[in-house]
């Protein structure tokens, strides 16, 4: 597994990082039995062979439903790993803190990103000034945010307080990639990236789509064509290896289920970068629409 800094934060982290989603909650795309939540013991033994493959980076939230639990089964005494959660800043930082340390097993937290952060929030500063407080008194190391929109970004980047970033990026969502990306790196923000599979529309699951994101579907399509040589299985391969690509980027988000699917997305990562002729024909397959791109305005998905 190759290693990359994660900014300037001193902290060195996996190319690829586990996302905790589908083993806390049901989340994806798919008939309900493809798509439940595995067992804890399951879920357990694969964020264990994760870390075992090279996977250093883990990314949870009290949001996933156990998966900080299951998180801190495996990681609250493997230095080697490096957690990042999340607070909600609508609630008590300093409480959510301490939740999530008891859960994750851990006196000091790794990362600490605020989740689904907003310009406004980010501009009010209580919940910035409630981290800084935490991590002055030692119990959180790097502070960071998730982000939907560019706004939000720049007030992350600018604030000078923040050390990760965590964006969408995918062959089909490329427009971080055009100011953001570049912006955080150069000011030696890490950059963390989510949705590589757009919520299961770069896999195979993009069939799943219902009529209302037909677009989204013949977008998806056009991507297995140019990328994945017109397979489903292998697009992705393609859509992960696209995002290891940017080379602003700190670790690339894999959320998986199985141990299987942890391998699916080693292997992928050991393959490298795409071509420079493949990252061609990849820059014409992004598309603009939010409504498509951000899961959480998509209507029901079966």
């Amino acid at each position: 597994m190759t290693n990359r800094p994660l900014g300037r934060t001193g902290l060195t982290v996996s190319a690829l990082s586990l996302g905790t989603v589908p083993l806390g909650t049901n989340y994806g795309i798919g008939a309900l039995d493809q798509l439940r939540r595995p067992g804890e013991e399951d879920a357990v033994a694969v964020v264990r062979h994760a870390v075992e493959r090279g996977i250093t980076l883990i990314d949870t939230a009290p949001a996933y439903g156990d998966a900080e639990h299951i998180v801190g089964r495996v990681a609250a005494g493997d230095q080697r790993v490096i957690v990042a959660t999340k607070v909600d800043a609508r609630g008590d930082v300093a409480s959510s803190i301490e939740a999530s340390r008891r859960r994750l097993g851990r006196d000091v937290l790794d990362i600490v990103q605020v989740h689904s952060a907003t310009a406004e929030v980010i501009g009010g500063g209580a919940v910035t000034r409630a981290l800084v407080t935490a991590r002055d008194q030692g119990s959180v190391r790097v502070l960071g945010a998730t982000v939907y929109d560019a706004a939000a970004a720049r007030a992350v980047i600018r604030s000078g307080e923040y050390g990760v970033l965590q964006v969408a990026l995918s062959v089909l969502d490329q427009r971080m990639l055009r100011d953001v990306i570049p912006e955080a790196a150069a000011v030696g923000v890490g950059v963390v990236v989510r949705s590589a599979f757009l919520k299961g529309a770069l896999t195979g699951r993009a069939l799943w789509l219902p009529d209302a994101l037909a677009p989204l579907r013949r977008a998806a399509e056009r991507v297995r064509d140019e990328l994945a040589g017109g397979s489903w299985d292998d697009l992705p391969r393609a859509a992960l290896r696209y995002c290891l690509s940017a080379p602003e980027v700190s670790s690339v988000l894999a959320g998986v289920r199985t141990i299987a699917e942890v391998d699916a997305a080693v292997d992928a990562a050991a393959a490298g970068p795409l071509d420079r002729d493949a990252l061609t024909r990849a820059a014409g397959l992004g598309i603009e629409r939010d409504e498509l791109l951000n899961p959480a305005r998509w209507p029901a998905v079966p």
